[in-house]
């Protein structure tokens, strides 16, 4: 067993995947201590130990010093462990304490009692790969001053977990459904104005985890794989997540308060909710480098200069998802520091919710369903057109504008005669309908029936005073049914 290497590939091991920092440094490095303030633990790699005599010694300076390193890793310090790296051969006597701290001495030889010090088989598993890294580079590793690159080092899970959600969805999509269509991504949980007023919020979740195309995907994932991984590191896992999902929530709420129209799906508006979070850690903590923050703003402007050469960005869903990690991360911040601020943050951020919402349900729905419809029309798929109107009435959100559209489609394909009576349909559904009595009234007239045709252009004019074509239809219509009279 290599001694050095076996030291610092330890540390590294300890500061990536359990979330340990380093505290304290010794010369020439030969005892490095790792905190962990969730548990309140203190672990403390040790080399160049040669007698038990040692041992009692470091176990005496801690219960002597309890406050003093108490007062220095910023939490009360319940358990102690010390691992000795040796290849010195010394009689060892059990020195662990329950009391008044949990205290355990560990004196590692051989690469068997190395792997016994290991918390469970995953993590022995991981550390007994072989790998052909040398001591200094576990070393640079762990003792890198700058502090993207030390967060960049932990293991993210919450991180890789989304990030395999989202290409697990993906592979879905492609592989079976084999379907990227505005249709198909709208059936699957898309973010649509129309669909979310109509009572499917759950859309501001699902859309987050959709994304158009090879491209558009893969832009997000590098994205979320270094922002996620930042932010991860430095508030936590399930903190992580909190910001993660409602600032994309909050970025989709943007969208929807903006943009009644169209198709939104992916997972930047979140991304950039974690962006807006490290610009709010930077802003509270003080402690960034000129270096740090030309790298975060760097890494920001590339990716939204890449974004502008994907279709469908949603630059709404962006700036909501930075400005609600912001608001988020200071929220949770000052939870803990100082409630007076913690109460304005959280107020701001309520408010601005509640008017997002506001605007949501009061500004105008646009059927989303009908444009597809027009698309498909406007480009000659009348059969796929047909298909869209019979996959929107069984879902239950046809309007009279589906009825229109689906006469025309059955005036095209089929006859006149079966695009009237489909108006007249319609007409049953929704009797104040300006379109479809407008539509009724020209078919009625170029049928002869000028009495019928009045009727229908009346209701459409009546409803609609403004649309000059009703205005001259039923001018027409009055006259030529007056001189009838005659």
């Amino acid at each position: 067993m290599t001694i050095e290497k076996q030291f610092w590939k330890l540390i590294f091991y300890w500061v990536k995947y359990l979330n340990y920092q380093i505290v304290y440094r010794a010369k020439e490095d030969t005892e490095i201590w790792l905190s962990n303030k969730q548990k309140q633990k203190l672990v403390i790699f040790k080399t160049e130990v040669g007698s038990s005599q040692e041992i009692r010694f470091d176990k005496s300076r801690i219960l002597e010093h309890q406050d003093e390193i108490n007062n220095y890793t910023g939490f009360k310090t319940r358990e102690v462990e010390f691992n000795y790296l040796t290849e010195k051969i010394f009689t060892y006597e059990s020195l662990n304490e329950i009391h008044p701290i949990r205290m355990k001495f560990n004196v590692i030889r051989n690469m068997k009692e190395l792997t016994n010090i290991f918390p469970n088989r995953l993590f022995k598993y991981i550390y007994s790969k072989n790998d052909d890294k040398t001591s200094l580079y576990y070393k640079r590793r762990v003792l890198s001053s700058n502090p993207l690159e030390k967060y960049m080092l932990k293991f993210a899970p919450v991180t890789y977990g989304l990030i395999t959600i989202n290409i697990i969805v993906w592979l879905f999509m492609f592989l079976v459904l084999n379907a990227f269509s505005d249709t198909r991504l709208i059936d699957l949980g898309g973010l649509v104005h129309f669909n979310v007023v109509h009572g499917e919020w759950y859309r501001l979740v699902t859309s987050m985890f959709l994304h158009f195309n090879f491209e558009h995907i893969l832009m997000n994932m590098l994205s979320l794989f270094i922002f996620g991984k930042l932010v991860e590191a430095i508030v936590g896992h399930w903190k992580m997540l909190g910001i993660y999902l409602i600032s994309g929530i909050f970025g989709n709420l943007v969208s929807l308060a903006i943009d009644n129209s169209s198709i939104s799906v992916g997972a930047s508006g979140a991304i950039f909710g974690l962006i807006g979070s490290l610009f709010a850690m930077m802003y509270i903590s003080k402690q960034y480098d000129r270096k740090s923050l030309f790298q975060l703003i760097g890494v920001l402007l590339i990716l939204t200069f890449v974004s502008l050469f994907i279709t469908n960005v949603n630059i709404y869903a962006h700036i909501g998802g930075f400005i609600g990690g912001i608001l988020i991360t200071l929220t949770g911040y000052y939870f803990n520091i100082e409630r007076r601020k913690f109460w304005i943050t959280l107020g701001i951020f309520i408010l601005i919710t509640i008017i997002l919402i506001i605007r949501i349900l009061t500004i105008k729905e646009d059927n989303i369903y009908d444009k597809l419809i027009k698309d498909e029309m406007n480009q000659g798929n009348y059969n796929k057109a047909a298909k869209l109107v019979e996959h929107t009435m069984n879902k239950g959100y046809e309007d009279d504008e589906t009825y229109y559209l689906s006469g025309l489609i059955k005036a095209t394909n089929d006859s006149k005669a079966e695009g009237i009576s489909t108006w007249e349909r319609g007409l049953k559904y929704f009797p104040n309908s300006s379109v479809l009595n407008y539509e009724l009234a020209i078919a009625n007239r170029s049928l002869g029936d000028k009495k019928s045709a009045l009727k229908h252009v009346n209701v459409a004019y009546k409803n609609n005073p403004q649309n000059k074509r009703y205005k001259y239809l039923k001018e027409e219509l009055t006259k030529e049914n007056e001189s009838k009279d005659k």
